[in-house]
């Protein structure tokens, strides 16, 4: 087989030397390459998700909270300039129904040139961006986090074939190698005593270390870019999901850059730890499940029942998962953060309860994404992110000016929180109504889907609460606590699977799992 035959059969529409929809049957063979694509993508999210847990546990007790504040400044930043090392060029690699070498050559070099710029743009700022936060350390810091767009741009559109070719076992690979990279780089350097230096470190190892293993994975040589090639399309679809992307980042971040300019670098990282503890196990559940469903929805976009049928099960599934997640941390916050972060955090345990609302939307609404973009809809996707941007950031705005005037530092941040929970609930019927319009999936559908899982939760919080308040006082008894929380896992299930009749549902997915 030639050279070029190889890159044609690597960014062809089939995964290589095999394809899942092209049985006979079809609608057997797209879930069992979900399902089995879903599990592998979620044990590399648990296993990071579980890294990260540990190493964050750790180094809170080895560097200060001041540190972690002052990297949360230059994250609030580069992750804003991040989103145009990609600028939706990844989607469109996954979603487009025909691609060849040619397109994704193109697109590879668009990538890179747009880290190089990211990167040079991130290292300049970085006087403005100390003078803005009044810290001057970040003069040094900035510089050598840019690095990291540049490698993260090298390996984007390998990971984007990689996708679209549904290759789970060696995206799953490169992700649990690339975070444990950066665990232990950040861990080795907090040992030697450097400080913030050590967080700067934990983030620059993944991007290098994931486009190695990219690189290695998928062996495809990008050629020289090239015109008239097709991919202005291609542009114009990733373009709208930047869109989406820049004004959802900005909506999200508000509340970092505000009480961090306001309240300062202790205040800042109570509030970023706690809003990250309460996204990360949605983003293990979301993450997975987004990277097999857009591929898989794509696929169906000729068959409304199918494409409606598939979401619902999707839904579902993010939503039983989602739920008694963010439920749990929110009944034990004290618990977690005691154990996660040190008694020093504790002011983090409050503001767990007071954003686990908007936490629970964002996450059980973030597949209304699915739909648009599997769906070539990328013009309402960008709409519908500015539209719900806007009510966020004023939110917080109003949070942060006519929020609670108790004294002490978390009361602008319980202001912020509290208008943040306060505008999701606002925007989550809006949202969804306004993404399916005219698509095969009804709100009414959506609605009743997710009802379920949120009413399984009712009764195993009030018996969990009830086992906790056995102990009868302030003080953490562990004992109650761990039984509280069993109480609560088994409550929610029993009522799921056999109260609302979900049991052959989840026994379909896990006879999946294990079948080969």
């Amino acid at each position: 087989m030639s050279a070029e035959s190889v890159i044609e059969e690597a960014a062809s529409s089939r995964p290589p030397r095999r394809d899942p929809f092209a049985a006979p049957d079809v609608s057997k063979n797209l879930r069992r390459s979900s399902v089995r694509g879903a599990s592998v993508m979620s044990f590399s999210r648990v296993a990071g998700m579980g890294l990260r847990f540990i190493s964050t546990g750790i180094l809170a007790r080895m560097i200060s909270r001041d540190d972690f504040g002052l990297f949360a400044m230059t994250v609030v930043i580069s992750g804003f300039l991040g989103i145009f090392m990609d600028v939706g060029l990844s989607q469109a690699t996954i979603q487009r129904a025909e691609i060849n070498h040619r397109q994704i050559s193109t697109l590879f070099w668009i990538n890179v040139a747009l880290g190089a710029v990211v990167s040079a743009v991130f290292a300049l700022s970085a006087p403005a961006i100390a003078a803005f936060y009044g810290q001057p350390a970040l003069v040094g810091m900035i510089p050598v986090l840019a690095v990291s767009f540049l490698f993260g741009s090298l390996g984007l559109q390998h990971l984007a074939l990689l996708t679209r070719n549904m290759r789970y076992p060696l995206l799953a690979g490169i992700e649990i190698f690339s975070m444990f990279a950066g665990v232990v780089t950040g861990v080795w350097m907090a040992w030697q005593g450097m400080g913030y230096w050590s967080l700067v470190g934990m983030a620059v190892a993944p991007p290098v270390a994931k486009t190695a293993a990219a690189w290695l994975a998928l062996r495809w040589i990008p050629g020289l870019p090239s015109r008239g090639n097709g991919v202005r399309s291609m542009l114009k679809f990733g373009g709208d999901v930047l869109g989406f992307n820049i004004v959802n980042y900005f909506s999200r971040q508000a509340d970092t850059v505000l009480i961090a300019k306001f309240c300062g670098s202790a205040p800042v990282a109570a509030y970023e730890k706690a809003y990250s503890l309460l996204l990360m196990p949605v983003g293990q559940i979301n993450g997975p499940l987004g990277s097999v469903s857009i591929p898989a929805l794509s696929r169906l976009q000729q068959d409304p029942e199918r494409f409606r049928r598939y979401f619902l099960n999707a839904i579902l599934l993010v939503c039983s998962l989602s739920m008694p997640v963010i439920a749990g941390i929110t009944l034990f916050a004290d618990e977690v953060v005691a154990v996660w972060l040190g008694p020093d955090w504790a002011a983090s345990a409050d503001l767990f309860r007071l954003l686990a609302l908007a936490a629970l939307i964002g996450g059980i609404s973030n597949p209304a994404g699915w739909v648009l973009i599997s769906l070539g809809l990328t013009k309402r996707y960008r709409l519908l992110g500015l539209a719900n941007s806007a009510v966020i950031v004023a939110a917080f705005v109003i949070g942060l000016v006519f929020g609670p005037k108790e004294a002490g530092e978390t009361a602008s941040m319980r202001g912020v929180a509290i208008a943040y929970s306060a505008a999701m609930l606002l925007n989550f019927l809006p949202y969804w109504a306004w993404a399916l319009k005219d698509t095969p999936v009804a709100i009414k559908a959506v609605l009743k889907t997710m009802v379920v899982p949120a009413l399984a939760c009712v009764p195993a919080a009030a018996l969990a609460l009830w086992v906790k308040g056995l102990s009868g006082g302030d003080a953490i008894h562990w004992p109650l606590t761990l039984s509280a929380m069993a109480a609560f896992g088994v409550a929610y299930a029993a009522v799921l699977l056999f109260g609302f009749g979900k049991l052959a549902f989840f026994r379909s997915i896990a006879s999946e799992f294990r079948s080969r």
